[in-house]
């Protein structure tokens, strides 16, 4: 399959709105048309594209990602939409759509930078993958919702603030809140993770998110609570019995976070306070026996049953 990027001005209602042909087809580009895919950089026929429906997307070769950037030119939401889609890993940056779907997969090592988005999808592959977003909503009306899916590998997930609109260009025919800055600091935005098999790195800790769901999955994940509601998904077999190399939950706050831990209970499970942080670890028997998970620097002493399960 060729790597195509689709550009359009559709609107979605809905994060899975764009999986709609109707929505996307506008402004196809394919490794035909923008023709630089071997990482040397060199000049290719495309250098802008115009979107029906109005509004232009600036496409160039980033050296430095080693891969290809897609920048709105002109202000947040005269071009709205990007669907980027491959069977193979990719770098790609794509900055200032509104909704973003980034859709790659195969084995390689893929980098996704996706900058002042509202909503999306990003889905890669089983590489050792590196997906950032950075997040930029003009209100709370329509969609906020992001959905990040990373496969087997060792991934890192970061998610930190977008820019201001008035700082990238302002706002076309729709309203910006917060003296029309629009909300960068994600507190209008849903998340949900799921980082696969493998060893992940998952930070939200640059954002107050309205909520998150983070599944992090088998292997030894660190994870870093946002600022907000999040929610920190576990099933039996995803952790280890090493509390030195198990999966460990920085910033986790009792008073907004939770665990759910699928398929167990209250009883299953028993609390230890180790240097400051809290160990948890199975106690129901079987082949998890002992499997832990570190809150680090919560007390043991905050009531479990408050944040638990979720």
């Amino acid at each position: 399959m060729a790597f195509t990027v689709q550009f359009g001005n559709g609107g979605a209602a809905t994060v899975a709105d764009l999986k709609a042909a109707e929505e996307t087809v506008n402004g196809l580009l394919t490794d035909e048309t923008a023709a630089q895919t071997d990482g040397l950089g060199q000049s290719y026929p495309v250098s802008t594209v115009n979107v029906q429906g109005g509004g232009k997307v600036g496409v160039a070769y980033d050296k430095g990602l080693n891969g290809f950037s897609f920048d709105v030119a002109g202000a947040w939401n005269s071009v709205k939409n990007v669907l980027a889609v491959s069977d193979t890993a990719q770098n790609i940056q794509v900055k200032d759509f509104v909704h973003a779907d980034i859709l790659l997969g195969g084995n390689g090592n893929s980098t996704v930078e996706v900058l002042n988005v509202k909503r999306g999808n990003v889905v890669t592959g089983d590489g050792n993958d590196n997906v950032h977003l950075s997040l930029l909503s003009n209100s709370t009306a329509w969609v906020n919702d992001t959905v990040i899916k990373t496969g087997g590998g060792n991934d890192n997930i970061v998610i930190t603030q977008g820019q201001s609109l008035k700082d990238i260009g302002g706002i076309v025919n729709a309203t910006g809140s917060n003296g029309g800055n629009g909300v960068t600091n994600g507190s209008s935005t849903t998340v949900y993770i799921d980082a696969g098999d493998g060893n992940d790195t998952i930070d939200l800790s640059a954002v107050t998110l309205k909520s998150s769901t983070v599944v992090g999955g088998k292997g030894v994940d660190a994870m870093i609570a946002s600022g907000g509601a999040d929610t920190f998904v576990f099933n039996l077999g995803d952790m280890t019995k090493n509390p030195f190399g198990t999966d460990k939950i920085v910033g986790f706050d009792v008073a907004a976070d939770k665990l759910a831990l699928n398929g167990t209970g209250a009883s299953d499970w028993t609390f230890s306070d180790v240097f400051g942080s809290t160990v948890i670890s199975y106690n129901g028997g079987g082949v998890h026996q002992g499997e832990k998970i570190v809150l680090d620097g919560v007390s043991i002493s905050s009531a479990p049953s408050s944040w638990l399960f979720a």
